[in-house]
């Protein structure tokens, strides 16, 4: 478990049990231990091991220190145990030391004023007590005050009834007394410290600040969002009354009566009895505002992707009482961005820099902190490829980790940069899975051909999908970013997008409705009757100029769909035969022919990028009505412009270093 400082505020445990074993130890003690542990209460249980020598072990004496409540069970013969009484005295110094710490008596089948006055039995046993050590004697003394302050104090009388009645009281009334804990985590966060201060800024935990506020935690899947709720979480809780920390909110509410469940264990982690059954979740609305709004808690809603989940779990400012904070995680920034009763506040996750990106690599692939002797190269390879999402870090590490030679590595390298593992998959993939189709379409179109094209460009060309309102929704969503205008996207969230196309058809790149690997476009360019009109877009840019690539005549015939054609760095030794009319963009630098195919009519074309193309552009473009953009840049060939007054939504026309270029429309 993770050492965080505010840990010192707690205890080790939240219940010492004080007891005579004789009297209780076979039922009633029995029952009271099961209740506590299904409440999730850390209750000590000592050993008669510890129970040796004259006073209480320092173990024992450690236990109880370390204790947040000391439930002492006064039964009949409890007095005539010096342990016993041993635990009463140091549990009383306790809690007169320390303010925190409480004493909860339970009078089991006795009568709070033979405590209180040592009468009866407790009379019995302090007799034989003074007996051995004397009557004016430091112990007695300290034993008699202690029994005497103890019995004052408010408690639980059992003298009928079922016990296992009883013992379902005692462990609600204890756990209505203890602080809310902090949360089980694995070792030190790498690159944390700084997100976790920024974020608790914004959360003003000013011991006076009675206002309710919210703060979103926000950023791609993987990126760390829910350790760092977690990390301000341990680090908060012992500030307020009680805490829930509710883990993969979308996951669950898809289940049936998941968000009725969800309610239900908000109310039980803060210290709330929830009614068994509730029928809706209005209901479950009902009872958490009227059973919380007058208490300061700490509220998690991890994984947050719909705005029902946060309307039925912290819906309103009166839910919960004055001072209260309530950080949800998502994805998806705009469900942050409307109109809430709860004052928001967001923070966006950012990927771990080069040197927490190494460490956190190394500590899951080395188990230490840096690289193994002779694996430093590979290691910056794997970071690199991680590009600073802690989830792949954490991934990669692990699965190398398991690979025992340097070749081994490197062989797995190259699998990762040519095909995503799955465990990253699993969680990026999430966003995508959420999304309309029109979206999904949107997105995928990024990820394999426009990243790092001008919003601009790529809202003109797939207007057909609503581009500029998916965009919107892909940015809210974390899988895509804008900067300065430009379209951006996390390298493993590109691959994510290009692995989902990839598992349409694995073994056959001509059934999949994207093609932008090099040598998958070559193939199926070149092969006999092997295109289909599953393929919507094409992009074939190899990385080293490519020349005399074979055009099967019958490549595009079939491609009766295909609305993106983009060719770079690549010659052909022939001309294309057929064209799609289907097509919107055609950007093909260095086109072989001089003319387009016959009955090449792209009513819908927006793009025409044929620069250093071997064209001469005779004939009328009066078809290409949504046409906006003409690029011949570096077309030697060309020599006339053709009339393009019927091209009425053209903005754009380029005749860079057209040198033969003599007479314009």
């Amino acid at each position: 478990m993770e050492n965080y400082e505010e840990q010192s505020h707690g205890f080790t445990y939240d219940v010492f049990l004080s007891f005579r074993g004789e009297d209780t130890r076979h039922n009633f003690i029995g029952y009271l231990r099961d209740a506590l542990r299904q409440r999730g209460i850390n209750a000590f249980f000592d050993d008669k091991n510890l129970r040796i020598g004259e006073d209480i072990s320092p173990a024992l004496s450690k236990a109880i220190e370390e204790s947040k409540i000391s439930v002492i069970v006064f039964s009949e013969n409890y007095a005539s145990s010096r342990w016993c009484l041993g635990e009463l005295v140091k549990i009383v110094e306790c809690t007169k030391r320390n303010k925190e710490q409480i004493a909860f008596p339970i009078f089991y089948h006795i009568d709070p004023s033979d405590v209180r006055h040592q009468r009866n039995s407790y009379g019995e046993a302090m007799v034989a007590h003074q007996i051995r050590f004397g009557k004016d004697s430091e112990k007695i003394q300290a034993w008699a005050a202690a029994l005497s302050k103890v019995a004052d104090l408010k408690g639980h009388h059992i003298d009928t009834g079922h016990e296992i009645n009883h013992v379902k009281e005692i462990a609600e009334k204890v756990h209505a007394n203890i602080a809310p804990k902090p949360l089980l985590v694995g070792e030190k966060s790498v690159g944390l410290d700084e997100h976790i201060e920024e974020a608790k800024s914004l959360l003003n935990l000013k011991p006076n600040d009675d206002t309710v506020c919210m703060l979103g935690i926000i950023g791609l899947g993987g990126i760390g969002k829910t350790e760092l709720a977690k990390a301000l979480y341990n680090k908060n809780v012992h500030r307020f009354e009680a805490g829930s920390f509710l883990a993969n909110v979308s996951e669950k509410s898809n289940k049936i009566n998941g968000q009725e469940d969800l309610q239900k264990t908000l109310l039980s982690e803060m210290f709330e009895q929830p009614e068994t059954e509730w029928g809706s979740t209005s209901k479950g609305i009902y009872e958490i505002k009227h059973k919380l709004g007058r208490k300061k808690v700490l509220l998690v809603l991890d994984d947050v992707d719909e705005m029902k989940q946060f309307e039925n779990l912290a819906g309103g400012s009166d839910w919960f009482g004055p001072g209260s904070r309530i950080i949800i995680t998502t994805r998806d920034k705009g469900l942050l961005m409307g109109t809430h009763p709860i004052e928001v506040k967001t923070y966006e996750m950012t990927e771990l820099n080069e040197q927490h990106s190494l460490e956190l690599f190394c500590r899951n692939a080395f188990g230490q902190s840096n690289p193994k002797t002779g694996y430093e190269a590979v290691s910056s390879r794997a970071v690199g490829y991680a590009k600073g999402l802690p989830l792949a870090l954490k991934v990669i590490g692990s699965n190398l980790a398991t690979r025992k030679s340097l070749k081994a590595w490197e062989s797995a390298l190259k699998d990762y940069e040519r095909i995503p593992r799955k465990g990253i998959q699993d969680v990026l993939k999430v966003s995508y899975d959420v999304l309309e189709p029109s979206a999904q379409s949107v997105f995928l179109d990024i990820a394999c051909f426009f990243k790092g094209e001008s919003i601009e460009y790529v809202e003109e060309i797939l207007d057909e999908f609503s581009a500029a309102s998916n965009i919107e929704e892909l940015v809210n969503k974390s899988l895509l970013n804008v900067d300065n205008g430009y379209l951006n996207m996390h390298d493993l969230i590109q691959d994510m997008g290009r692995e989902i196309v990839r598992q349409e058809a694995p073994n056959n790149p001509a059934k999949r409705s994207r093609l932008w690997f090099h040598q998958d476009v070559i193939d199926v360019l070149s092969a006999n009757d092997s295109g289909s009109d599953a393929i919507q877009g094409i992009m074939l840019e190899p990385p080293e100029y490519t020349t005399d690539v074979y055009l099967n005549d019958s490549a595009f015939e079939k491609m009766n769909r295909l609305r993106i054609l983009i060719v770079r760095n690549t010659t052909f030794s022939s001309e294309p035969k057929h064209l799609p009319n289907h097509l919107r963009v055609l950007d093909w630098k260095e086109y072989p022919s001089k003319t387009f195919p016959p009955k090449f009519y792209p009513t819908k074309v927006i793009i025409l990028n044929l620069s250093t193309s071997q064209l001469t552009m005779e004939e009328p473009f009066k078809q290409f009505s949504y046409l906006t953009v003409m690029n011949f840049s570096f077309t030697s060939s060309i020599t006339t412009m053709p009339d393009v007054s019927k091209v009425e939504n053209l903005r754009e026309l380029q005749f860079d270093f057209c040198e033969n270029l003599t007479t314009v429309h």
